[in-house]
């Protein structure tokens, strides 16, 4: 019969790595158990060869039932890595996919989850926990559903068919208000846990971690609380906050509060492992503190941080300030902020394999190295070369924006390191240490500014390459990468540049300073003819005060031609360590195509990706624009109605203004026309007519028609005549 094992939201990262590892462990592969000494088989004469030794069946791995934490996909969780980088490096890609094996998908179970049921559903969820032999809850994140499965276990526990095993995977933050009584002893011990006293915030996991031990005591429930340290692994975690700070070259990494205060820490595989140990072992310890050995304080950790992966800098603030900062929630603020000595207990005992015993500062090499893997925060290091001319800095500069990558010249290099210099030598020094250092950069600048005299507005070359491969070797350019543009341009410089440092040197053999040796090169190519008619084209203003002017340019270009013939140039270099460089032709007039295969050959973007706060500025953006682009059509709309309105107002007139005018000479027209009839009616109608009228209206005959007509007829004057 298969063991089934029951865990609370496996798409968190505690329960998608514990589900990985219970799936691959076979049922009580870690329980010692002694071999019975098995009599050798006993032979048949008749038997040609002896009889084979009875092999073991192989045991089966436990089956693995969950639930989810996220019902529907989680926007706000975008800066979790998803998708394989490929870049063609072995070591990395393996990093990556191991990386990326460890980090769950929000709302989506594992593949090694045989089933997953909705622990919503209470019926559900109960037929689910009778049915597992193992069940394991994270009180930190399933705090409610927690105490209901343990309530509901202990009341049908008389009616289990086999005994259950029930895993409560709590935090130390229990122990947060727990004073230290023993004389002469700097931190509490795992045996102390009957008076711990629990952070204000986490009193109700306290008495849920009672609640369960109390339950353990029914003979078929056995009940067991694992104290966690504050988690930390590669993911969204609690130092995530710094590590991606430091990484974004912030200039100085926050420390909340004085930082003297103790964080008892664990590394996340190392706390699934002492929970897979329990589950294998059924420990007579009930309840077992899972925390390193180290002591580091908040103000340690954070210097640590910084020195490894950012400025070295770090900068105190209240904590009060902490909850201006919205990445972090009222329970990475409670755990931060806390102050907890505590060593382990029955742990110590396991015959565990820790990865990070030591703690979160002595494995701070290996933690980042997991941290860069499980998001491809990879650098890009890319060299453009060139003859001038060839827009060596137009395809840097394209470069640089699309990766995000710091863009490196020799001049602006120098520029930063002069300015640099004369600000750090307006500080007043502090004591004798910090004078003789600031003498010491003085007599850097005197020398700069000398050698730039003497050689016409140059630097000696010795001090370019110096401060270039100290740009390179800066932090931001190891985390991001760089863009360098048209630098080195001579074998010697190169082989000064990259030669191997012995601060970072590897057993691999590789012959230079593979942190800043480039990843990819780009040797532009293009005649000089090509390179003179180009520049010849550009406005005057383009070219009048650069190395672009006729005579000047010709000069460079027979300097470059001089200096990268197939015997010297600075190709070869790379070409021996194995760094082949990739020729592009430039003379097209449509560089598009050049640019989409330079972002071809280099893949995707290796960073976080827009923030979270980028993103939202981009959609205000948009909506602003799309707002404003609404408002300009619905003004232009109103305006051509307007215009419309205004045309048809005056169409109307002018129609009407000619229609009178029509009118007018009709009515002219009709009257002299009508002129001579008028005449003829006045000389033989209208009298008798009139005459008639008046006969009518004096008589009032009962048919005024037919009496009218018969006096027009009598009256006729033709007729009288």
């Amino acid at each position: 019969m298969p063991v089934k094992v029951f865990v609370s939201k496996v798409d968190t990262p505690l329960g998608h790595n514990l589900t990985r590892i219970l799936s691959q462990t076979p049922v009580g592969s870690r329980i010692e158990v002694p071999e019975e000494e098995e009599e050798p088989p006993v032979a048949d004469p008749n038997q040609e060869t002896p009889p084979a030794k009875k092999e073991k069946p192989p045991k089966e791995n436990y089956t693995i039932i969950g639930s989810l934490g996220f019902f529907e996909p989680d926007e706000s969780l975008n800066a979790r890595p998803t998708q394989i980088l490929e870049t063609g490096d072995k070591k990395k890609d393996a990093a990556r996919k191991e990386a990326l094996e460890k980090n769950p998908t929000p709302s989506v179970a594992p593949k090694w989850v045989s089933s997953v049921v909705d622990s919503r559903n209470q019926e559900v969820l109960k037929e689910t926990l009778l049915a597992s032999d193992i069940i394991i809850y994270d009180l930190v994140s399933s705090l409610e559903e927690t105490s209901f499965a343990i309530s509901f276990l202990a009341e049908n526990a008389d009616k289990f068919e086999k005994p259950k095993t029930f895993i409560g995977i709590s935090t130390v933050m229990t122990w947060a208000r727990t004073k230290i009584e023993v004389e002469d002893a700097d931190s509490l011990t795992e045996d102390e846990f009957r008076r711990r006293k629990g952070h204000p915030n986490f009193k109700n996991h306290l008495a849920l971690e009672k609640e369960i031990t109390k339950q353990g005591k029914k003979a078929n429930l056995k009940t067991y609380v694992i104290a966690s340290g504050l988690v930390y692994h590669a993911g969204d975690s609690l130092f995530h906050y710094l590590l991606r700070d430091a990484w974004h070259n912030e200039p100085a990494l926050i420390c909340y509060g004085e930082g003297n205060n103790v964080l008892p820490c664990i590394h996340l595989d190392d706390l699934v492992t002492i929970i897979v140990e329990v589950v294998e072992t059924n420990p007579e310890q009930k309840y077992l503190v899972a925390v390193d050995e180290s002591k580091n304080n908040l103000m340690e950790i954070t210097k640590a941080v910084s020195e490894a992966l950012g400025s070295g800098q770090v900068k105190s603030l209240s904590q009060e300030d902490a909850f201006l900062d919205k990445r972090l929630t009222q329970q990475d603020f409670d755990m931060i902020t806390c102050g907890l000595r505590i060593d382990a207990g029955h742990i110590k005992e396991m015959s565990i394999e820790w990865k990070y015993e030591s703690g979160f500062i002595e494995n701070l090499p290996t933690i980042i190295q997991e941290y860069k893997d499980a998001r491809g925060l990879w650098p890009i290091k890319i060299m453009i070369h060139g003859p001038p001319g060839s827009r060596k800095t137009h395809f840097a500069y394209k470069l640089a924006d699309h990766y995000k990558l710091h863009l490196i010249s020799p001049d602006q290099v120098m520029q930063e390191a002069v300015e640099r210099l004369e600000q750090k030598l307006t500080i007043e020094p502090a004591d004798d240490a910090q004078a003789e250092e600031l003498e010491a950069e003085r007599e850097v600048l005197n020398e700069l500014k000398e050698s730039y005299k003497a050689n016409n507005g140059k630097y000696a070359s010795t001090q370019v390459i110096a401060f270039v491969r100290e740009k390179l070797r800066s932090m931001p350019c190891r985390n991001q990468g760089y863009v360098l543009d048209g630098f080195p341009s001579l074998m010697d410089e190169a082989t000064e540049i990259f030669k191997p440092n012995d601060e970072d040197a590897k057993d691999d053999g590789f012959p230079a300073d593979e942190a800043i040796a480039p990843d990819f090169i780009f040797n532009l190519e293009a005649s000089d003819n090509f390179i003179k008619q180009r520049v010849m084209r550009l406005p005057e203003s383009a070219i009048a005060g650069t190395k672009y002017s006729e005579e000047a340019l010709t000069k460079h270009l027979d300097e470059f031609r001089k200096n990268n013939t197939d015997e010297n140039t600075v190709l070869n270099f790379f070409d021996e360590i194995e760094i082949h460089p990739i020729t592009l032709n430039v003379e097209l007039s449509d560089l598009q195509p050049i640019e989409e295969q330079m972002l071809k050959t280099i893949g995707k973007p290796r960073n976080y990706g827009p923030t979270p706060e980028k993103i939202a500025e981009e959609k205000r953006l948009l909506e602003a624009a799309r707002v404003k682009a609404e408002a300009a059509a619905a003004e232009e709309r109103s305006k051509r109605e307007q215009e419309e309105l205004e045309r048809h107002k005056r169409a109307v007139a002018e129609w009407n203004s000619k229609l009178e005018e029509v009118r007018q000479q009709e009515q002219e027209v009709l009257q002299t026309q009508s002129l001579p009839l008028r005449n003829y009616l006045m000389k033989h109608v209208i009298p008798t007519l009139t005459a008639g009228l008046i006969e009518v209206a004096k008589i009032r005959p009962e048919d005024p028609v037919d009496y009218l007509a018969e006096f027009m007829f009598k009256q006729n004057p033709l007729n009288n005549s």
